[in-house]
């Protein structure tokens, strides 16, 4: 098992966090693998998202990597089928779900 760290606009980040996107389409140049880890990290722009909700700023912020809004996706299914050469469709879901109880 490999984790790969993916950047993911902002976009498709929204997406996948809501559970309404459960694919990805990357080129398979990092030999991807059913129960691989996708860090999919929130991307716009030319730098790193966070969500941000203050009192003076709502939206999405620039933020280093380590800092970034990221999703850790297992890669459950992979198929090249109708693809460019070179890519394939992976079916993803939550590695973990982790609820905190105030």
């Amino acid at each position: 098992m490999k984790i790969h760290e993916l950047k993911l606009s902002t976009d498709y980040f929204s997406a996948v966090e809501s559970g309404l996107k459960r694919f990805e389409i990357r080129k398979n140049d990092r030999d991807f693998k059913v129960g691989d880890l996708l860090a999919l990290s929130s991307f716009e722009k030319g730098s790193y998202q966070k969500w941000s909700n203050t009192m003076n700023n709502i939206g999405n912020e620039p933020v280093g990597i380590h800092e970034a809004d990221t999703i850790l996706m297992t890669v459950t299914y992979i198929t090249d089928y109708e693809q460019k050469d070179g890519y394939v469709v992976m079916g993803i879901e939550p590695y973990a779900q982790v609820t905190v109880n105030d």
